[in-house]
């Protein structure tokens, strides 16, 4: 295949928001014709989409008009803006996690990462519960954590106690769809 030609696919795959078939696309072109910026920024975009796609959708789409207004070395601008964010995600990452870390620090509980050690360690989630339960409080730093808190509950037939947690919540998290599901698991659960 021509490289003109499966460059117009790639882009056509990461508009249609195939980003792993474009990023093989572009892949492709690369082992091709290594100095390929645009199939090296195609990539990076790809990439990117996975983690923020409307932010990789936004650069795609402002490179594309560099290219149609044919701003002279518009891929080497694009790179340096994706550098740029790059850095300052990792930064503003490294300054929540810090933040996180102190918050953690000044309350008296076990991270759930460390309940679910101990979990995979005794494998009796109904003792280390109550131990936890009795002695300091767990604590979440991700709702899907949570989700899975729950869950485990039901499954250890604790749907009781996963039902007054969910009464403690405000309404907004209560309407979530995955916190519905696992509504309706405890209330299939609690008629059984």
């Amino acid at each position: 295949m021509k490289p003109r030609f499966v460059l117009q696919k790639a882009k056509r795959a990461f508009l249609s928001k195939k980003y792993d078939i474009a990023m093989q696309l572009f892949n492709d072109i690369i082992i091709e014709n290594p100095d390929n910026k645009e199939a090296k920024l195609g990539i990076l975009l790809c990439d990117m989409a996975n983690d923020n796609e409307e932010q990789a959708r936004k650069i795609f789409e402002y490179y594309q008009l560099t290219k149609i207004q044919k701003v002279a070395n518009a891929e080497d601008g694009i790179l340096n803006l994706i550098n740029i964010l790059d850095k300052n995600t990792n930064y503003f990452v490294s300054l929540l996690n810090e933040y996180e870390e102190a918050q953690i620090n000044d309350i008296d509980g076990i991270l759930y990462s460390d309940f679910k050690k101990l979990l995979d360690d005794k494998n009796d989630f109904k003792r280390i519960f109550e131990y936890a339960m009795f002695s300091t409080k767990i604590i979440f730093t991700k709702k899907s954590d949570f989700y899975e808190f729950l869950n485990l509950l039901i499954d250890n037939g604790l749907s009781n106690i996963s039902m007054q947690y969910i009464e403690n919540l405000n309404s907004d998290t209560i309407s979530d769809n995955e916190m519905q599901k696992i509504i309706k698991k405890a209330l299939k659960t609690n008629e059984n």
